[in-house]
């Protein structure tokens, strides 16, 4: 009795990468200062770019929380900034067949990295512990530079660029 799953196991792990990037955009638009902004009925659909702005310019709200958007707003910007080039990643490293096991551990790393990047971010005042934000940064780099160096590996009959 043939079991027509047993091909489809062989190839490893199912693969969630691509799901992880529904995950990855999801989280960028979390880390939008939009529904604090919302909730303070400060929002302006016609022009939320300015908002911020016109938050502190009102003044009746605190410089602290100010703060906070401000740094909630930058996450949420860099986020979009790492966004193309790790959906990049992602693509060029199944299209590479760099396999599931990989991907999962790189996309999931991926994640879970930016989560605690966006924390850090919106949560951080001192100089300090600012360096955690930055270490995580350059993690979540790591994540999709390690993919994109495999992948060039992968395409070049397994040659790498140093030898």
């Amino acid at each position: 009795m043939s079991n027509i799953a047993s091909p489809l196991h062989a190839l490893g792990p199912y693969n969630y990468s691509y799901l992880l990037l529904i995950a990855t955009f999801l989280q960028t638009n979390i880390a939008s200062p939009k529904g604090a902004i919302i909730r303070l009925g400060k929002y302006d659909n016609a022009n939320p770019r300015t908002d911020l702005d016109k938050i502190e310019k009102d003044g009746k709200v605190s410089p602290n929380l100010i703060a906070k958007l401000r740094r909630r707003e930058a996450a949420h910007q860099n986020c979009y900034d790492n966004l193309g080039i790790f959906a990049a990643a992602v693509v060029a490293g199944n299209a590479a067949g760099l396999g599931s096991r990989f991907m999962n551990t790189m996309a999931g790393a991926y994640l879970a990295i930016r989560c605690v990047y966006i924390y850090a971010y919106i949560n951080t005042t001192g100089k300090q512990a600012s360096y955690v934000r930055s270490g995580c940064w350059w993690g979540s780099n790591f994540c999709f530079l390690t993919t994109l160096w495999k992948v060039t590996t992968a395409v070049n009959g397994g040659r790498s660029l140093l030898g």
